[in-house]
């Protein structure tokens, strides 16, 4: 980028002591009119923001005290994962479910409803071999209703069967990131090796497989191999998936014809696993899925996000990247300098052009813990099919949340425990 405008961050949120390590958005957060914002840090601490406010309305803490890798929210609770090991349910503050779950990796985990009142399926790590996946299924708040319905599934074994990546691909690696694609229903795992696949869950039987359930592969990517699946981000309005490795490229993916139902197919389209229960269309090559690839002017994309118009791409170095959608150039770039002197920069250019060498010295900024995003166009869809019922609030309270919910918002956790907030 040739011109460089600097600007420091609307909003500062202060309250973690440690590296922000987990951000979430909460579209339809139970009693607020508006999404909250839910943060967890590397010592154990969650807090749940208002953000007109930018204050906290809930903290607590842990009882492990340790790193928190991942939190997900679904009906009126909040799911977390951390080093210690242990997925924990929460609602409220009291935790209504708890069972271990390998965190060794850097992956984290998914957890949706499959389609039965209070019943949830869950994806993570195998509990001993990291390059594997295990699939429950459980009740609400009743560890006994915990059935593990598919354990240690190994892709690599399903590839390498079928030579479905040539014969010299050996190993997929451990598996880094696991991501769920509502409008398909995909599960999207991203491997050290750089190979990203997309599958779905079937609860019917295929053709003559001895159980009921099986998993759909709907696409296999090798665009970034052999560089590891640093992050996977979703566009919630479109279905597109959205990879980052260590290379200077996010790919773009998107299924041609969605999925089906397969069966009463014939089962010689397909290449099975019988002990895995896995099948793959032999026309996935071909119209399975769509991918585009767009180049970005930095390595080491250890964060991704999307919104309606914009990638987001957040760097090793600690440099956050925001790219327009349709033109894939780029808007900004944020950081924060080590002096926390809170910084951006911008096409639109600068009236001290020697200022950008300060912005270049390596190890000159504070590093991204974790990145999330806010976008009005997937709030006006979850706003639609909301059933919170709004408090009666004041004239100048509508206008600040009016002015809030139109504008796209970057959101930055960083090492020092900050998390800044960008209109993009």
């Amino acid at each position: 980028m040739d011109a460089i405008d600097r600007h420091s961050p609307t909003h500062i949120l202060r309250f973690h002591k440690c590296k922000v390590t987990s951000l979430l958005i909460d579209y339809n957060h139970s009693g607020s009119e508006i999404p909250v914002l839910i943060s967890g840090d590397e010592q154990g601490v969650i807090a749940q923001w208002n953000l007109l406010t930018r204050r906290p309305i809930v903290t607590f803490t842990l009882s492990a005290e340790v790193q928190i890798v991942c939190i997900h929210s679904i009906d009126d609770k909040l799911v977390v994962l951390s080093k210690d090991h242990t997925l924990r349910m929460y609602t409220g503050q009291s935790i209504t479910f708890e069972m271990k779950v390998n965190t060794l990796n850097f992956a984290n985990f998914e957890i949706f409803h499959n389609g039965a009142d209070k019943m949830y399926t869950m994806i993570s790590c195998n509990t001993s071999i990291s390059e594997n996946f295990d699939i429950y299924i459980f009740d609400d708040g009743s560890l006994n209703s915990l059935k593990r319905i598919f354990n240690s599934v190994s892709m690599m074994k399903f590839i390498e069967e079928h030579s479905l990546l040539g014969d010299e691909f050996k190993k997929l690696g451990i598996l880094m990131k696991i991501a769920r694609n509502n409008i398909t229903n995909e599960i999207i795992c991203g491997f050290e090796s750089g190979i990203v696949i997309g599958f779905t869950l079937h609860t019917d039987t295929f053709d003559k497989f001895d159980e009921s359930g099986y998993i759909e592969v709907q696409f296999i990517s090798k665009f970034h191999y052999p560089n590891p699946i640093l992050d996977i981000a979703l566009d919630s309005q479109t279905g597109e998936v959205v990879t980052a490795s260590t290379g200077k490229r996010i790919e773009l993916i998107k299924l041609s014809n969605g999925t089906k139902d397969v069966v009463g197919t014939n089962c010689d389209d397909y290449f099975v696993d019988n002990s895995q229960r896995i099948v793959m269309s032999k026309d996935v090559w071909c119209k399975g899925y769509t991918s585009s690839l767009i180049d970005v002017q930095y390595d080491n994309i250890g964060h991704i996000d999307v919104t309606s118009n914009s990638f987001i791409c957040a760097t090793w170095s600690g440099k956050t990247i925001v790219l327009d959608r349709q033109t894939t150039s780029d808007k900004y770039v944020f950081w924060t300098s080590r002096s926390h002197v809170t910084a951006s920069e911008s096409s639109q250019g600068n009236i001290d052009p020697n200022r950008s060498k300060i912005a270049d010295r390596k190890g000159s900024f504070e590093k991204v813990g974790s990145l999330t995003s806010f976008d009005p166009m997937q709030f006006r869809s979850m706003e639609t099919g909301s059933s919170n019922k709004l408090k009666p609030i004041s004239a100048g309270h509508s206008r600040r949340l009016e002015q809030f919910v139109h504008q796209p918002w970057c959101i930055i956790g960083y090492e020092s425990g900050t998390i800044a907030m960008y209109k993009i």
